[in-house]
């Protein structure tokens, strides 16, 4: 999350759920529907795992606190998160890449929330951020410079994490957007070779990519959309989520 932040652990805490997460998708998936005409079922995701729904991939990591991620129709989803220390969710792709995509969705919190695109490597182990949005703090780190990406400003950060005793250190990179916002496009592919120019190679092998919703320290809600297709408005639902 910041420079303290405790998501070190988090894909590896993630990744030894994985498997059962992607099983009982399946045995979901393949179950018959009582009621095909009806609304889509929405899973309440409270632990730890990752998994897929209505063609897009889930993860939800947390450490302490109360949180929930609720898993709706067409790149949708909602959360809640009381007194968390550390906790994200969200929804994208189990592949991450250079991709352009729009989004759009609310964020509220009363303290340090992102609003964000988030992914990772391998070969090595990176962490990246392209942050939409945030509460209370704003991302900061080693400063690497600026980057223009679809006629907005990001400035762009490195920090060093430091791994647990015999693990190499890993670095996380942050594209921080200059103004605020809640909607728009995203290019990664622009991020990825403004990283390279100024020193922030990724890894070799991508891991999943997700637009999250990110809370240390702090409650709030959000209720966001994803849609893979360039160009085409997003879909929104105004206003706060139902309860999960």
């Amino acid at each position: 999350m910041d420079q303290t932040s405790g998501s070190s652990g988090r894909i590896r805490q993630i990744a030894g759920v994985a498997c059962a997460a992607v099983l009982a998708v399946t045995a979901v998936a393949a179950a018959p529907r009582a009621h095909a005409a009806g609304p889509p079922e929405r899973p309440v995701i409270t632990t730890n795992q990752t998994g897929t729904h209505d063609g897009y991939f889930y993860a939800f990591w947390q450490d302490t606190g109360d949180a929930a991620l609720t898993l709706r129709s067409d790149g949708r989803y909602s959360t809640r998160w009381s007194q968390v220390n550390n906790w994200f969710g969200g929804k994208g792709w189990a592949t991450g890449g250079r991709r352009t995509f729009t989004y759009c969705g609310t964020l509220h919190s009363g303290g340090n929330a992102y609003l964000t695109l988030f992914g990772s490597t391998r070969e090595p182990y990176v962490e990246f951020y392209i942050v939409e949005n945030w509460g209370t703090y704003r991302p900061i780190g080693d400063s690497m410079g600026t980057l223009v990406s679809l006629g907005a400003t990001y400035d762009i950060y490195r920090v060093r994490r430091m791994s647990p005793p015999g693990s190499p250190q890993y670095y996380t990179y942050f594209s921080v957007r200059q103004e605020k916002r809640s909607a728009g496009t995203i290019n990664t592919g622009d991020h990825f070779d403004a990283w390279a120019a100024a020193g922030m190679p990724l890894g070799t092998t991508m891991g999943y990519m997700i637009m999250a919703t990110e809370g240390y320290q702090s409650s709030g809600w959000s209720d966001v959309t994803v849609d893979s297709t360039a160009g085409r408005a997003p879909r929104c639902a105004p206003g706060p989520p139902s309860t999960p």
